[in-house]
């Protein structure tokens, strides 16, 4: 068993197995929960770990053409940071990056009837919070909210908008560039 000190200064080849990726709504919840205390600064745990095992799974959906890209894409973009501003870790940057530039690679170019996305304007990192409802959002069947917050958002931010190849990979693009 690898402790979470350890598993921190792992290389990326060495690092612990990733967890099952979530299907249901509340191990969606679980996971987007982590995410935000890592961007919060609040984890105690392999907050590196997590954001390598994010990079795996977006990678993963990617190259499958997965329905959880999205979702993938923008817990990256909310603890991807983490790896090159509060631990810097070069070999881990990397990765992240070059999860972010197969996002780009495979979705840039996708044709969309949509006049404009929400990655037109990417948020700095202190607006954030609201990609935390996007990825509820987008974690749940249309309609399943749990009896929670019914996810309107402004017309041009509904789940298709968001969930949009273009969207996705100009999230990707600007995190890149950052």
């Amino acid at each position: 068993m690898v402790n979470a000190d350890a598993a921190e200064h792992l290389n990326d080849d060495e690092a612990p197995p990733t967890p099952a990726t979530p299907t249901t709504p509340a191990e969606w919840d679980a996971l987007i929960a982590e995410w935000d205390e890592i961007r919060q600064g609040y984890s105690l745990g392999d907050a590196r770990g997590t954001v390598l095992a994010c990079a795996r799974n977006l990678e993963t959906s990617v190259a499958a053409d997965g329905p959880d890209t999205a979702l993938w894409t923008f817990g990256l973009v909310l603890i991807g940071p983490y790896v090159i501003h509060a631990d810097p870790d070069a070999a881990a940057e990397a990765r992240v990056l070059k999860a972010m530039a197969a996002v780009e690679r495979a979705l840039g170019q996708a044709d969309c009837a949509h006049e404009e996305h929400p990655c037109d304007e990417m948020p700095d990192d202190g607006e954030l919070d609201n990609l935390l409802d996007v990825l509820e959002m987008l974690a749940r069947p249309e309609g399943d909210t749990d009896g929670e917050s019914d996810y309107r958002f402004e017309s041009r931010t509904t789940r298709e908008v968001w969930a949009c190849p273009r969207n996705v990979a100009g999230f990707a693009r600007e995190f890149s560039q950052v």
